[in-house]
């Protein structure tokens, strides 16, 4: 009998930092990857993706196969670094658009793994903000709100929150396909200094609360963990990876309404 073909998964973002190392990780796990990115790799299965563009998008995904076992969504662009539209077009709608066009060729037993932020952390809060995103297209959000007139760190957590609440929304209708976001906070990547700058502020407050930096290798450990074929019954999570920053955080607010009672 012939051994089963490997599982192939789709990466985004898979040339640099979280997405490179998770590429890597898969492939040591025996999966087969396509790699996306804007910028080119060594993988002779890379494709190039720009979530900016709505023809690459479509190219993108007419080359992929039918039946993959999943895709990963790392792809992502910081705040500062770019302007603001970008980071909702690029971390929001490119990526939501790019989902919804592959999900047709991931088997009923797939999952979706989107890279999501600590950042993101307080969508609970703000549905009724994301709700007038949800649906909406980039040209009906540039009409309504004033995107550039935010914060660069207000964007980036926009973005993130969206990615989160959306997530949540697939894993609670799609019938088989497993929707899950990871949640990292500071993580060394070639866009941390954009991240300080946007973020100045609270990274001192976080760096407070933790003893380094999280690698990109420890991000993909996790993001593999909820893209495993055989972690069937993971869904709707959001796996925050940050350390201990949320619950510390979580029992400080705890703490204080104790002290205020």
């Amino acid at each position: 009998m012939s051994a089963s073909p490997p599982p192939t998964i789709v990466v985004t973002g898979a040339t640099n930092g979280i997405g490179k190392a998770t590429n890597e990780l898969l492939k040591e796990n025996g999966v087969s990857t396509i790699p996306c990115d804007r910028e080119p790799c060594a993988d002779t299965d890379y494709v190039f993706l720009d979530l900016m563009s709505p023809t690459s998008i479509t190219e993108c995904v007419n080359t992929i196969p039918d039946n993959i076992e999943g895709l990963i969504n790392c792809a992502g662009v910081a705040p500062v670094s770019h302007p603001n539209n970008a980071v909702l077009e690029v971390n929001w709608f490119g990526t939501r658009s790019f989902t919804e066009k592959i999900l047709t060729k991931i088997k009923p037993s797939g999952s979706v793994t989107t890279v999501a932020s600590r950042a993101g952390a307080n969508w609970e809060n703000n549905i009724r903000n994301l709700n007038q995103f949800i649906d909406s297209t980039h040209d009906e959000v540039a009409n309504t709100f004033d995107i550039e007139n935010l914060t660069p760190a207000r964007a980036y957590e926009l973005s993130k929150e969206l990615l989160i609440f959306w997530s949540m929304i697939n894993a609670a209708s799609h019938a088989s396909i497993r929707f899950n976001t990871v949640s990292p906070s500071s993580v060394e990547t070639r866009l941390t200094p954009s991240f300080k700058e946007a973020f100045k502020e609270r990274r001192v407050n976080n760096n407070k609360l933790r003893t380094r930096a999280t690698t990109p290798n420890e991000i993909a450990k996790a993001i593999w963990f909820l893209a495993d074929p055989s972690n069937v019954s993971i869904n709707g999570v959001d796996l925050k990876v940050d350390q201990g920053i949320t619950a510390k955080r979580q029992i400080e607010e705890i703490n204080k309404t104790k002290q205020g009672t």
